[in-house]
Order: C-alpha cells, then structure tokens, then sequence
C-alpha cells in the first residue's frame, strides 16, 4: 500500500507542502522556521494588544521605573577599540573532504517534505478522518 499525503498551504509563507500520514500531525506551516516566525508574531500581536488596555499601559510603565532605577548611569565614553594588529589572512590548513560515494538515485514521483519518503500520486487535501462512522440522534421522538 502507497503512502498517502495531504497538499497544503503554509499559513504563514504560502508555499505548497506535501505530507505523508506518516508525518502529518495537524501541520499548518512548512517547518519549524515558519512555525517559529508565525508564533514569535502572534506573541508580538498579543503585546501589542495588551499595551493598548489600561493595565498593560501602567504594567510598562511600572515596568519602566523599575529598569530605570537599576541603569548604572555612566557620565564618560569608553575608549575607541583599537584595531587588530593581523595584516595577513587567515587560511584553512585542512584539506578539502571529497566524498567516494556516488550520488544519490532520484527516484521518481511526490515525496514527503518532511520525511522525503516517495508518496502516492494521488493526494488529500484535507485530514484524514476517523475510521469510525458518526451516529447522529434522530430528533424525532
């Protein structure tokens, strides 16, 4: 039996993706790049939110008075960091690493952006659902 993908889109930077069942756990993004991108600006959408209400704006400014209070006020500039003294660059001194082995095959047809096992050629585009068939109640007695 072939393995079956779903295509989607990912929510955040709209490339296709293609994912066996295997892998497929709910995935909305193309990896943890995007995952973490789309997260780190949901919790910047929420600061920002927050800060618009009353209480996040006296929290940050409670928040300020205590930042301000720990500086160490410096009154003089440090010295200009002085420049390095190496006139000469560096080079590598390690060979260079040929690999002896031949390159791999490409097997044809859709493979599994995350795992890159081959999947059928024919795919979903929404999850799977269970195997179990949904009894509805008759509202009729």
């Amino acid at each position: 039996m072939e393995n079956t993908a779903r295509l989607f889109t990912c929510a955040r930077c709209r490339a296709q993706v293609l994912i066996c069942s295997r892998c497929d756990r709910g995935n909305s993004y193309c990896g943890p790049a995007c995952s973490k991108q789309a997260r780190r600006a949901s919790l910047r959408a929420a600061g920002r939110r927050y800060q618009r209400t009353r209480r996040g704006r006296f929290t940050h400014a409670e928040r300020q008075r205590r930042y301000h209070r720990r500086l160490n006020k410096v009154t003089h500039q440090g010295s200009v960091p002085s420049a390095p003294c190496d006139s000469l660059r560096r080079e590598s001194r390690t060979a260079p690493q040929h690999s002896l082995r031949s390159p791999p095959t490409r097997v044809p047809g859709p493979r599994c952006h995350f795992c890159r096992r081959p999947c059928s050629a024919f795919v979903r585009l929404d999850f799977l659902h269970s195997s179990a068939p949904r009894r509805f109640s008759s509202s009729n007695g």
